[in-house]
């Protein structure tokens, strides 16, 4: 019985560091985005596209979501292009080659650009 509670105690102590820090990543990445001048731009395509945040039904405007937000990023090259930018590509090609279940399971990842489409 000590066994299985010592367990399940280290199975909660995993899952609280885990979404403190997906927390902290998603904190992160908006105080950046925000600083960079593109949080509205960020949140319309998080709205617009990721599964989990938003309805993600209509493809064009999630298309048009993220093409306003790589524009965004492009214009201040100094906050976001060489580090936003290149890792919403990469993240991109990484959701192109897994399937949405292990998507969901990388859960200790803030995955900001899941469901983004490239233009």
């Amino acid at each position: 019985m000590g066994k299985k509670r010592d367990g399940l105690m280290a199975d909660l102590v995993q899952a609280t560091v885990l979404d403190a820090t997906r927390k902290s990543e998603a904190f992160c990445v908006t105080h950046h985005v925000a600083n960079g001048g593109c949080i509205k731009d960020f949140l319309r395509a998080m709205g617009e596209c990721h599964p989990e945040l938003g309805d993600g039904e209509d493809v064009g405007e999630c298309i048009n979501a993220t093409a306003a937000l790589r524009r965004c990023f492009a214009d201040n090259p100094a906050m976001s292009k060489h580090i936003y930018l290149n890792r919403m590509d990469e993240g991109l090609d990484e959701d192109r080659k897994l399937s949405p279940e292990q998507v969901k399971e990388e859960s200790n990842m803030f995955r900001w650009w899941t469901g983004m489409r490239r233009t």
